[in-house]
C-alpha cells in the first residue's frame, strides 16, 4: 500500500510539473484609443500577456459606447472580437471601425470665438468625445475596463473653452483635477456656468472649463484628468486640451460670445 501511495504521489508530481502554466490577459485604460478619419472612428485595443513564460489563452470581447461622462450605462455596441492565444510577454491589437454617426452624440462644446472664422488657423477637432466599456471573458481570463476621453481646442489669451460632461451617481460626488500643465487652468462649472462645488450634487452635469495663457506655445497638448469619486469607486476622465492659433481675431469677434462648436 505504501509503495502504491508513493507511485501515485510521484505521478501527481509529474502531472503538476508537466502541465503548462496559463497566464491571464490584461487590459489597462490607456490600452484603448481611437481616431476619426472621413467620418469613421477606429478603435484600437491592446490585449497584454505580461507573463514572461506562459501563454495566455483566448478570450472573447465586446466594446460598448457611452456618452461623455462617468458612471453611465452602456449604449451602442461598437463590436465584438475573438482574441487568440497570446505568447508570453507579448500583446495582440484589435481594431474596430464604426461610423461617427452611429456613436452617442458628442458633448456640447463652447468656445469664445466663432469656429467658422478660426478654421483657417485651427485644425477642426473631429475626435469623438465619449466613453467606451470593454468586457472580455474566456479561458484567458475575464474583466471589464472603461476609458473616458475627450479633446478640446483652446486659444491662449482668448478666453475659456468648455466641454459638457454628465454623471450618473445617485449620491454626492467628490472630484480632483490632476496633471494640469503649466499655463493652463481647469475648473468645473455648473450648467449656469457658476463654479461647481465640492462635493458635487447627485447626478451632477456641467462643463469642464479650460483656459491657456500667453506662455503656452501653439500646438501644446495638455492631457489632464478629472477624477470623479462616487461611493468607493473613482473613475478618471481624461481631457486633452490643444493650444490653437486663432489667427488675427478682432475685438468684435472676441465679443461673439459663447458659441456651440457644431463642427465637432
Amino acid at each position: 500500500m505504501k509503495s502504491l501511495s508513493v507511485k501515485l504521489f510521484c505521478l501527481l508530481l509529474v502531472v503538476l510539473l508537466t502541465t503548462p502554466a496559463v497566464a491571464e490577459i490584461v487590459v489597462e485604460p490607456e490600452d484603448i484609443t481611437w481616431t476619426t478619419d472621413a467620418g469613421i472612428v477606429t478603435f484600437q485595443i491592446r490585449f497584454h500577456n505580461p507573463d514572461p513564460t506562459a501563454w495566455a489563452d483566448e478570450v472573447s470581447c465586446t466594446l460598448y459606447a457611452q456618452d461623455f461622462g462617468v458612471f453611465l450605462p452602456n449604449q451602442n455596441e461598437i463590436g465584438t472580437y475573438d482574441v487568440p492565444p497570446i505568447p508570453p510577454d507579448s500583446f495582440f491589437d484589435v481594431f474596430m471601425e464604426i461610423p461617427f454617426d452611429q456613436l452617442p452624440p458628442p458633448p456640447e462644446v463652447h468656445h469664445p470665438w466663432d469656429p467658422m472664422k478660426v478654421q483657417p488657423y485651427c485644425t477642426p477637432d473631429d475626435h469623438w468625445d465619449g466613453n467606451v466599456d470593454l468586457i472580455w471573458a474566456g479561458p484567458g481570463g475575464a474583466g471589464t475596463i472603461d476609458s473616458h476621453l475627450g479633446t478640446l481646442l483652446v486659444c491662449p489669451t482668448y478666453g475659456a473653452s468648455e466641454i459638457h460632461v454628465v454623471t450618473n451617481c445617485v449620491i454626492n460626488m467628490t472630484y480632483t483635477i490632476t496633471g494640469v500643465c503649466a499655463g493652463f487652468t481647469v475648473q468645473l462649472v455648473n450648467e449656469d456656468y457658476t463654479a461647481a462645488p465640492s462635493p458635487l450634487a447627485a447626478n451632477w452635469s456641467g462643463y469642464i472649463r479650460v483656459t491657456a495663457d500667453a506662455t503656452v506655445p501653439i500646438g501644446t497638448v495638455c492631457c489632464f484628468t478629472v477624477n470623479f469619486t462616487c461611493g468607493g469607486s473613482t473613475i478618471p476622465l481624461i481631457l486633452c486640451a490643444e493650444a490653437c492659433d486663432c489667427g488675427p481675431i478682432s475685438n468684435e469677434d472676441l465679443d461673439w460670445g459663447r458659441v456651440k462648436s457644431l463642427y465637432k
